[in-house]
């Protein structure tokens, strides 16, 4: 994937967003609850913290701050279910982390079904860690600044933090800051991120389906009727609890809290399941469902990525980034595969920050944490360890040296891929090896799409939900029994049960979380007219 692959399990569909989960399938200043945030500072000391890098010291020249060796943990979720050899990359990584630093890293790679759970208990506890890996989604930004869970990050920056103050882009820390203070470290990651159909490429050459011109879900019919019809051994669409087709997303349409979005056509904030054509996608799917062409137990399937994999489904969705020619989601399905765009979301606050890492208020040792991060934003080799994991082992090199930081590799993939961390979750993509996971021709275009991609008309905004955490609360809790449901299709009446589903938000809150989401934007907009 892109690193956004991950992305952290494309939540929040319900949103008509779709999480670009930074964090999971690809995937949140100051250390007190008086601090919590309504809306980015808007100074250009924020958008612009760079100002004095050249000024400041490196990591190698810190002398002093050094010298007693340290141990800094991170936590993220685990990337891959099959990661196996942890202990031979770290102690490969820690062999610079060590020269250049006098310090050890550990990560904690935690499950995904019980990665937001255990943050959760960590701050509650007050545990100290020094490093974690926050989005817009998982592990929210937004939340571990309202509870003082993240330190303010401008003075380390600016002593630490030269690599990444050079190469982090200027209008992505807007999305980071709260009350004037930045509070993680966005990564490079695509801002606009294409969604795309992916199909079976044996299956679309058996039956000579022009899959280029799919330019909705209602246009994978044709396809969908001829699998169910002659392929009795094979699903035709893969949906599950936590990812549907692509195409139901609606792109023009910017996530500011669950089941409200910003209409960038219309310039107004909506409930996105009163939008017609949201409706109408859905129902798209429960008419999919009802003639069988998504399994009948989509609705207690959890693991996309892992469905994806099986090879038994004829359609899917994207692996987290489109690639004309279908690598990114060969390399990733492990089967060869095409792909069709269906389409680009705008940038927005939330895509800015589908990636980042933040320093925990509990850290011993900020100071070190924030060298470390600096460090891999500098060094390719670090980098790339952390993310392909061992020569030999975990990739091959297949022209070109690790040591003239310009490699081509070949990365294990399927069964065989025993170690995987995206690249953006770590911080710089655009310094990753040319590989099977992204070419370098792949992350230029990335790169040169984040340049020419329109940015949202609320890019910047970031909501507070405190006034109205309690309905938030309700809602998500009704999303969350609901969504399952929705991605699926697996209602026996879809008019019904759409209908209820509208009211029961409503009854949850909904139109008091939509009021106050418009008075922040008002003000906002206002402000920053």
């Amino acid at each position: 994937m892109s690193r956004t692959k991950a992305k952290v399990s494309k939540k929040l569909l319900l949103s008509g967003t779709g999480a670009i989960l930074a964090a999971m399938f690809i995937i949140s200043g100051c250390n007190s609850k008086d601090n919590a945030a309504s809306s980015p500072s808007g100074s250009s000391e924020a958008s612009q913290p760079a100002s004095e890098a050249s000024q400041a010291a490196s990591p190698e020249d810190s002398g002093s701050e050094t010298k007693d060796f340290v141990k800094l943990s991170w936590y993220m979720p685990k990337p891959i279910d099959s990661m196996k050899d942890q202990d031979t990359v770290e102690a490969e990584a820690n062999k610079i982390i060590s020269e250049k630093l006098n310090a050890e890293l550990h990560l904690n790679l935690i499950d995904n079904a019980g990665w937001e759970d255990k943050m959760k208990l960590i701050s509650a506890a007050g545990e100290p860690y020094d490093i974690v890996f926050t989005t817009f989604s998982s592990n929210r930004i937004s939340d571990n600044v309202q509870k003082g869970a993240l330190l303010p990050l401008d003075d380390l920056l600016q002593k630490y933090g030269q690599n990444i103050l050079a190469k982090v882009d200027s209008r992505a820390w807007k999305a980071v800051t709260y009350n004037g203070k930045i509070m993680a470290i966005p990564a490079q990651t695509p801002y606009s991120p294409a969604g795309a159909h992916v199909f079976k490429k044996d299956m679309v050459e058996k039956y000579k389906f022009d899959y280029k011109n799919v330019k909705s879900i209602q246009d994978l019919e044709p396809f969908l009727a001829e699998i169910k019809k002659n392929e009795p051994d094979m699903i035709p669409l893969l949906a599950t609890a936590n990812g549907t087709a692509s195409g139901v997303t609606l792109y023009d349409y910017t996530t500011i809290s669950p089941g409200i979005s910003y209409s960038e056509q219309d310039g107004k904030v909506v409930k996105i399941l009163d939008v017609a054509q949201n409706k109408a996608n859905y129902q798209t799917i429960n008419d999919f469902y009802k003639k069988g062409y998504i399994a009948k137990d989509a609705a207690i399937k959890t693991d996309y990525l892992a469905e994806a994999k099986s090879g038994k489904y004829a359609v899917m969705r994207d692996s987290g980034g489109y690639t004309e020619d279908g690598s990114k989601s060969t390399a990733t399905y492990g089967f060869p595969t095409v792909e069709t765009l269906s389409g680009y979301p705008t940038i927005s606050t939330n895509s800015m920050t589908s990636a980042a890492s933040a320093i925990s208020a509990t850290s011993k040792n900020p100071e070190r944490a924030m060298m470390l991060l600096d460090l891999i934003w500098g060094d390719k080799y670090l980098l790339n360890t952390l993310a392909y994991g061992v020569e030999g082992k975990n990739y091959t090199v297949k022209s070109g040296t690790v040591k003239d930081g310009n490699p081509t590799i070949e990365a294990t993939s399927g069964s065989e891929q025993t170690w995987a961390i995206w690249h953006n979750w770590l911080g710089p993509l655009w310094d990753q090896w040319d590989s099977n996971w992204n070419s370098t021709a792949a992350l230029e275009a990335m790169r040169k799409n984040n340049d020419n991609g329109k940015a949202s008309g609320i890019l910047g905004f970031i909501f507070n939900p405190e006034s109205v955490k309690t309905e938030i609360a309700q809602v998500s809790a009704i999303q969350k029994e609901a969504n399952p449901i929705l991605t699926t299709g697996s209602m026996p009446d879809f008019e019904k049960y759409y209908t209820n589903l509208q009211k029961r938000l409503d009854d949850a809150g909904m139109d008091k979380i939509l009021v106050e989401a418009q008075k922040q934007f008002d003000a906002w907009k206002s402000a920053n007219s």
